[in-house]
């Protein structure tokens, strides 16, 4: 199968590969080994083959379990499949960052979707969700087996996910914005083959102005997520480790196998 970004999928939603993009080592993410995608509750069976046969190990699905009750995913034979609900918060933005800091982030003026971003980065119950999402990627560490992470539309609780594995494997900030926008081009109802070949340009501003012309997610909630980690943190590096609870051994081994 040749290294596509959008998956040739009859149903998928907003189904695609995370490989490819460059690090600020000098090095790219590995093909077939990182998904994102909506639910799977749509596949054709020949899509839930193709995805078998593209070595689909682990389905980590980050909907709540009433919507995984109600619209289940079609899980490939010999897949995991894992259902870790992002939501309900634990607590309010307000007190799970505390005066000083929800005052620093400007908790009070942020909009509802970015308040639900920021959540997602400073709520105890999503922390410990994100921080499974990870354990599970190091468990994927067999040759030729993929993992995909997924939640309703693949845009904002799955966005969130790979920001911060993007940050994990050092990927270049440019390329973890391309990355979370490529869901308003998704959602433009623009062909797979179109955003298989928009994404080889170069000028990744371009690109970002081309995407941002139908905005299904805005760049705003990505400014969030930098500001809320930093805010909590100090930086989204910081937050890997004293928030995922990522150690430099951890943080290693999730480069050597999504890295090359």
């Amino acid at each position: 199968m040749e290294n596509q970004r959008m998956l040739k999928l009859k149903f998928g939603v907003n189904f695609r590969e995370m490989g490819g993009y460059p690090t600020k080592k000098g090095q790219t993410t590995r093909w077939r080994k990182l998904l994102r995608s909506g639910n799977l509750g749509e596949l054709a069976p020949e899509d839930v083959k193709y995805l078998g046969d593209y070595g689909l190990k682990y389905i980590v699905d980050l909907r709540s379990e009433s919507e995984s009750q109600y619209f289940p995913d079609k899980v490939p034979a010999g897949a995991e499949y894992y259902n870790l609900s992002v939501y309900p918060f634990t607590s309010s933005l307000f007190k799970n960052l505390g005066i000083v800091d929800s005052m620093k982030l400007k908790s009070s003026n942020l909009s509802f979707v970015d308040e639900a971003y920021a959540q997602m980065l400073a709520d105890p119950h999503a922390q410990h969700v994100y921080r499974n999402l990870f354990q599970l990627l190091l468990k994927n560490n067999q040759e030729d087996q993929s993992l995909v992470f997924h939640c309703a539309a693949g845009k904002d609780r799955t966005g969130v996910g790979g920001f911060l594995i993007l940050n994990a494997l050092q990927v270049k900030e440019e390329s973890i914005l391309q990355d979370y926008l490529l869901t308003n081009l998704y959602y433009s109802n623009a062909s797979n083959d179109m955003i298989n070949s928009i994404v080889t340009q170069d000028d990744s501003n371009e690109l970002a102005d081309q995407l941002n012309s139908n905005l299904a997610v805005a760049g705003d909630n990505f400014e969030t997520l930098y500001h809320t980690a930093q805010t909590i943190s100090g930086s989204v590096e910081n937050y890997l480790q004293d928030k995922m609870k990522l150690s430099d051994s951890d943080l290693e081994k999730l480069r050597q196998l999504y890295v090359e």
